[in-house]
């Protein structure tokens, strides 16, 4: 069995664990999108330290598996990968998200559209360093995800849901592909090692 917490990634339980409903193994990619800014108004990525912090306090009802810096390759896990995360909308009687599969692991990159590291604006994720991705990817691999995008790769940030997809196929979902998500998140991701 693979490791419950991913190994060289902070452990930062915040002791809200529930299991998942079994069924096709997911990962869910988000991006953190904490601030809008554009081409001509670029700003400054928030601290890792901010979102971590708001993870695990604040923000524990709506904190992923692993918030991830593509910058640094930083990680920080708040959930064990066998327990549900609650960074998708679940509504009461609706189509399960958090605990629709074997598991669903959900990554929040931190990044948001023209973000400025070191004095370099970044328009999308891929453009980014993309730093720890390869381990990040082998763990969550490791759990049974395959390295497909059952509704498509995330290109733009368009919305494209399908119920019946999400119930049946394993694999890589956007934000913006999840049943009852209104988000267009993570616009791209990067590429499978």
């Amino acid at each position: 069995m693979p490791d419950l917490w991913m190994p060289g990634a902070e452990r930062l339980d915040i002791r809200d664990h529930a299991p998942t409903d079994g069924g096709p193994a997911k990962a869910v990619a988000h991006i953190t999108w904490d601030r809008n800014a554009t081409e001509a108004e670029p700003r400054d990525l928030v601290p890792f330290a901010n979102l971590r912090t708001y993870f695990s306090g604040d923000g524990k009802g709506v904190a992923p598996h692993i918030l991830w810096s593509p910058f640094t390759g930083t990680l920080c896990q708040f959930v064990p990968a066998d327990s549900r995360s609650k960074s998708l909308a679940d509504l009461p009687g609706g189509t399960r998200t958090n605990r629709a599969g074997a598991v669903v692991l959900q990554i929040e990159a931190l990044f948001f559209p023209w973000c400025v590291v070191k004095g370099k604006a970044y328009e999308s994720l891929k453009d980014t360093p993309c730093e720890g991705w390869p381990a990040l990817h082998a763990w969550i691999k490791a759990w049974g995800v395959p390295d497909t995008w059952p509704m498509g790769r995330p290109d733009g940030f368009v919305s494209r849901r399908d119920e019946g997809v999400w119930a049946r196929k394993a694999g890589w979902y956007g934000h913006a592909q999840v049943p009852e998500n209104d988000h267009t998140d993570p616009g791209t991701w990067p590429d499978f090692p």
